[in-house]
């Protein structure tokens, strides 16, 4: 089969005079304005790439540019200056939206990101908007699809916004957040860093914020590795006025902490971070864990996750548990990594745990079918448990004694001034209850993260173990019915409690931000210290201000002075 050439009489043709022309072979079309053979396949393909979009954009421009092309614009060298740049000018501009698009263009890539839509969602939004919209030649000229609006996004607001963000806090006292975990999608650990720092609003308010500033990836999470993706992260900030750091508390990050503080030292002239400790929530969350994952009653937790997968997406079971309990309360879900935010799912469960041991009665007496799932029968061993709800009821007790605190520092207000008071009256609600009265708990904060807590010695005997009213109204009616547990399986559950609380309080402990000296000082900023102890707050202001001269965090002389004399006339 032969190939088709090129024919001259299509130059004559209206619609091809402008921009066809025949290739240097003289066998194939061409294009003049977006320099592309056509190839041999005859008059087809010369009026099918005539239709094309970008084919028809470079017409557009070559009318507003008269028969200066845009292809020559960029093939012109930079001393090639003629009386024709103000029509190339024009030219380029026809490819650029108009002011009111791009602002439009601007807010809708803004919407799509901050509604978590996907910019899949944007595909053929123009045509729609136009069709909504016939009368408006903005909506005509919009064309944020899906590519152009994570382009917008990546490339234009992202990175105008972290831009923003740097300048805002490159000369003031900043605060960096980190965390790392595992990206599923990307295969790889993912570290965000957000700032945090005092700002002010309109009216002149000032206030403490908290801002996503970027994330890094990495593979290997050495201490090593770690420091090099934070310096690559932090870049763009002034690492001068960085105060501190603030993060979970696993090894590797204090090892990332001693290499940051050494790199620091050397950049900043001496300057030091200032440390208070791992973040109290994760704490809280990892003490509380720890203290139950010894004790015998763990398998309660897996009552509890039981109870939730037994009833999950089962309409059937639900059916039957409706039918026979006429109840329609099920178990709320359990979260295995936030442990004190459970307080909820274990309050259902004592809630519904009657009714719960009326389901497993008529499954084993064979009135209503038997799930045959592992859900199934973890509950129906606990069922066998006499001292189910009194453990029930001691894991909900001491879930609401962490609950006051958790509620309290999920929050951006500037909260340590506080968190020492707070850190220890938590610390010795929980010491009272299985520490002797002799000995003296309500001591300095100094003492008070010392106290070996191990010690079976410092003890009170079992009997005196407070458990928590719930727990003991449940022991106590067991000891009224034939179906109740023998007096040796109740004390030995009260030890297992103790047990609990001890090892409770050593992870709190051992982990405590009151171990620092600059959370303690930190308290004589607390209103309360300040009116009842005004000359305990002067000392401890002095105390702080010295540790922030000799970190080279604070200037001293004038500064400093200004700030004690300052707190002088508060307390005066």
């Amino acid at each position: 089969m032969g190939k088709c050439k090129f024919n001259d009489k299509w130059m004559e043709e209206d619609a091809f005079r402008k921009w066809l022309a025949p290739a240097e072979n003289n066998n194939e079309a061409m294009c003049k304005f977006c320099k592309k053979t056509l190839g041999t396949m005859g008059l087809k393909a010369v009026e099918s790439h005539m239709k094309g979009g970008k084919h028809q954009r470079y017409v557009a421009a070559a009318s507003h540019s008269g028969s200066r092309l845009i292809p020559a614009l960029f093939a012109a060298r930079p001393n090639d200056v003629t009386s024709s740049d103000a029509t190339s000018q024009s030219a380029i501009t026809s490819f650029i939206s108009p002011l009111d698009t791009q602002k439009a263009e601007v807010l809708w890539v803004l919407y799509t990101v901050t509604r978590h839509n996907s910019f899949k969602s944007n595909e053929d939004i123009r045509d729609i908007f136009a069709a909504m919209f016939p009368d408006s030649q903005l909506a005509k000229s919009f064309t944020c699809g899906e590519n152009k609006t994570a382009y917008v996004a990546k490339y234009g607001i992202a990175s105008f916004i972290k831009k923003k963000l740097s300048c805002s806090v490159s000369e003031k006292p900043y605060v960096v957040m980190f965390d790392e975990s595992l990206n599923k999608t990307t295969k790889n650990k993912q570290i965000d860093l957000h700032l945090r720092f005092w700002t002010e609003d309109e009216t002149g308010t000032h206030y403490v914020i908290s801002r996503y500033y970027g994330s890094v990836f990495m593979g290997h999470s050495r201490a090593e590795d770690m420091l090099g993706h934070f310096n690559e992260g932090t870049k763009e900030l002034n690492l001068n006025n960085m105060l501190s750091l603030s993060m979970d508390g696993p090894a590797v990050n204090w090892k990332f902490v001693e290499l940051l503080q050494e790199e620091h030292r050397e950049q900043c002239g001496g300057a030091q971070l200032q440390i208070i400790g791992s973040c109290g929530l994760h704490t809280m969350h990892n003490s509380f864990k720890n203290g139950f994952a010894v004790w015998q009653v763990e398998k309660v937790l897996k009552v509890l996750k039981a109870l939730h997968y037994l009833f999950h997406c089962a309409p059937a079971r639900r059916e039957d548990f409706v039918l026979v309990t006429k109840c329609d309360t099920f178990p709320l879900p359990f979260c295995g990594h936030r442990w004190l935010e459970n307080l909820p799912a274990v309050e259902r469960a004592i809630e519904i745990w009657p009714y719960i041991v009326t389901y497993v009665d008529q499954v084993k007496a064979k009135k209503l079918p038997n799930p045959r799932s592992s859900s199934y029968d973890t509950i129906a061993e606990a069922r066998m448990d006499h001292f189910i709800l009194a453990k029930l009821h001691f894991f909900m007790s001491v879930s609401r004694s962490f609950q006051p605190f958790l509620t309290k520092y999920q929050t951006d207000a500037p909260m340590i001034p506080f968190l020492g008071r707070d850190l220890e009256d938590l610390i010795r609600s929980l010491l009272r209850r299985f520490i002797k009265r002799d000995v003296q708990v309500d001591v300095s904060p100094v003492k008070l993260v010392k106290l070996d807590v191990t010690d079976q010695k410092l003890w009170v005997s079992t009997k005196q173990m407070d458990i928590g009213m719930g727990a003991t109204a449940a022991l106590k009616g067991m000891s009224g019915s034939q179906s109740g547990g023998s007096e040796c399986e109740a004390l030995l559950f009260m030890r297992d409690s103790q047990s609990a609380l001890s090892k409770i309080c050593q992870n709190l402990l051992l982990k405590c931000p009151l171990k620092y000296p600059s959370v303690r000082n930190m308290m004589c900023l607390d209103p309360q210290n300040m009116h009842k102890e005004p000359d305990m707050c002067l000392q401890k202001i002095k105390a702080l201000i010295m540790k922030f001269v000799q970190d080279k965090k604070l200037s001293g002389g004038v500064t400093a002075g200004n700030i004690c004399r300052h707190i002088r006339n508060v307390n005066s």
